[in-house]
């Protein structure tokens, strides 16, 4: 497996669970490299702020790779949405995502689609946020499928997210595109709220999972009192899986400890 570490390259909150903080996208690679991670992901709200090639160079500089271009931050600060009410705000973020697809193209990547996807509007049904939000992807789809970069979507659980909260509903979601291009991205904080049987849904993501977040409840660094992650590594192991595994929590009591400490928990268990 290859370790990672969600960083991001701006101030933000400290509960937002990006535990690589810095100035710039040079100053997180500085210190992943420094600590021994593999790649770093990149929190990218609008990458017309980036110059791919530049950012793909100072990550093979510090022998690093980008484990994916995260999308969420357009959702969180300027609330774009694949299944917004208004069509010329989803075309719009549409648009937003095939530019990111451009960017995790240039740095041999992928995107990363959690938050992005939207919320249900009051009193839409679970099958009208579906329709919208397949029309959506199919259209970011066939730029991905057209470019040969991947997308992934990531499950997201009931307190943040709408219907497609569990492994199982998500991978059914993804798997009616019948497409390669439309992976996975499991994330044990949400599988900790949504799947009765973690091992059991990681199992079922394995035809499509290439992105694995280790997060604990709150989004804290896992300290093996809620959740059993030697289980859910030991599933991935006997699985042979060999993608991206990523810390993702609140950098608490700093960026570096946080990040330092997750490594070492990737390496102990994971490995």
């Amino acid at each position: 497996m290859k370790f990672s570490v969600c960083a991001v390259d701006r101030p933000l909150p400290v509960q937002t669970p990006f535990p690589l903080r810095g100035n710039s996208y040079e100053e997180c690679a500085i210190v992943a490299e420094q600590l021994g991670f593999d790649g770093i992901e990149l929190q990218i709200q609008d990458p017309s702020f980036y110059n791919a090639k530049e950012l793909r160079k100072m990550l093979d500089d510090h022998g690093l790779h980008c484990s994916a271009v995260t999308t969420g931050l357009a959702y969180l600060y300027e609330g774009m949405s694949m299944v917004h009410p208004d069509e010329k705000m989803r075309q719009a973020t549409v648009e937003r995502l095939c530019r990111q697809l451009d960017l995790a193209k240039e740095l041999d990547s992928q995107i990363l689609i959690g938050y992005l996807r939207g919320r249900k509007a009051e009193g839409q049904s679970d099958e009208a946020f579906e329709d919208i939000l397949t029309d959506s992807v199919s259209r970011v789809l066939e730029y991905a499928e057209n470019i040969q970069a991947p997308m992934v979507m990531e499950q997201i659980n009931r307190n943040d997210g709408d219907v497609f909260c569990s492994t199982e509903k998500t991978m059914s979601f993804l798997e009616k595109f019948n497409s390669d291009w439309l992976l996975y991205n499991g994330d044990t904080y949400h599988m900790i709220l949504e799947d009765p049987d973690v091992p059991a849904a990681i199992r079922r993501s394995l035809s499509k999972l290439v992105l694995f977040h280790v997060s604990d409840i709150e989004r804290r660094l896992p300290d093996d009192r809620h959740f059993d992650f030697y289980e859910a590594a030991k599933t991935l192991k006997e699985a042979g899986y060999d993608h991206w595994v990523s810390i993702e929590a609140r950098p608490c009591p700093t960026s570096f400890q946080c990040s330092r400490e997750g490594l070492a928990y990737l390496r102990k268990v994971f490995r």
